[in-house]
């Protein structure tokens, strides 16, 4: 008896080690361009490996901007999530990079790292390997300033305590 209980204490210690211990971010990728150049019928694609479709993601984008190049006081972006079984999902949304004027986000080696939310509580209907294609969606073909694009993707856990 004694043995048995030792046991599922250390179970139940290993199991909210490993709890606290897993990663929250599934994704945390980040593209450079070359030149600080994007090209606009080049996405960048990341990989998103889903295990467990009961789950809710929010989704971050980082763009890291020299602002010395870059004229626009927003990043429009395009998003296609295709699934692995060919499903695709769109969405447009854009990084607000300036407000009232002023260059948001923080200041890194003579450029600026701004970040957006650009889903909040996503689900993916699908098991497996899912691919997201991020794409600039402004009227140039090639946009300079755009040093760098990173994407965040975490668990996340919907709060119902509030309502």
């Amino acid at each position: 008896m004694k043995n048995k209980l030792l046991n599922l204490i250390i179970l139940g210690v290993a199991m909210l080690f490993f709890a606290a211990c897993s990663p929250k971010n599934i994704v945390d990728e980040e593209r450079t361009f070359a030149g600080e150049v994007w090209n606009r019928v080049t996405p960048e694609v990341f990989e998103v490996d889903v295990t467990n479709i009961e789950d809710y993601y929010n989704i971050d984008m980082t763009a890291t901007v020299d602002t010395a190049l870059f004229r626009y006081n927003t990043l429009p972006l395009t998003v296609n999530i295709y699934s692995p079984g060919g499903e695709r999902r769109t969405f447009l949304t854009a990084i607000l990079l300036k407000e009232n004027g002023r260059w948001k986000g923080e200041a890194k080696e003579g450029k600026r790292e701004v970040t957006t939310r650009i889903r909040t509580f996503f689900s993916f209907n699908s098991k497996g390997t899912h691919r997201m294609e991020i794409g600039q969606a402004t009227s140039q073909y090639d946009l300079e300033g755009i040093a760098a694009l990173r994407l965040t993707v975490e668990n996340t856990k919907i709060d119902y305590s509030d309502l």
